[in-house]
């Protein structure tokens, strides 16, 4: 996956939530509001909408056969970001929301799988700051 298509489905995902009226506000947001940070690995065990049951040794039993909302793209996607991980190359950053002193994942879970397997303590995160 490239830039272009992330910061689409993390668009998307703050529209779906309800966080941002329209493709535009949510725009304007990711551009102008977010900041590049590290965020702590450990965070993802308290996030509402993220399964803290996906934080396994392996793909496998993060994404389970009878959880798999992909299909078998959600054991090839953390697979795929793993091995960029071990290639030592860099991961495209997550994306989040913080609002009401929460944090809200738009984009990144396969990231946040893959990391966590590969025991990364710290994930490349924009954060748009509400």
């Amino acid at each position: 996956m490239d830039y272009v298509s992330i910061i689409k489905a993390s668009i998307g995902t703050s529209i779906a939530l309800n966080i941002f009226k329209n493709e535009k506000d949510s725009s304007f947001a990711h551009i102008f509001k977010s900041n590049l940070v590290k965020i702590p690995l450990s965070i993802f065990k308290n996030i509402d909408n993220f399964n803290p049951n996906r934080l396994q040794n392996s793909a496998i039993k993060a994404y389970p056969l009878n959880n798999r909302p992909r299909g078998n793209k959600d054991i090839s996607s953390v697979k795929y970001f793993q091995k960029q991980i071990q290639q030592k190359k860099n991961i495209i950053p997550i994306w989040l929301i913080y609002k009401n002193n929460k944090y809200i994942l738009l984009d990144g879970a396969y990231r946040i799988v893959a990391s966590h397997i590969e025991n990364i303590k710290y994930i490349n995160s924009y954060v748009i700051i509400l």
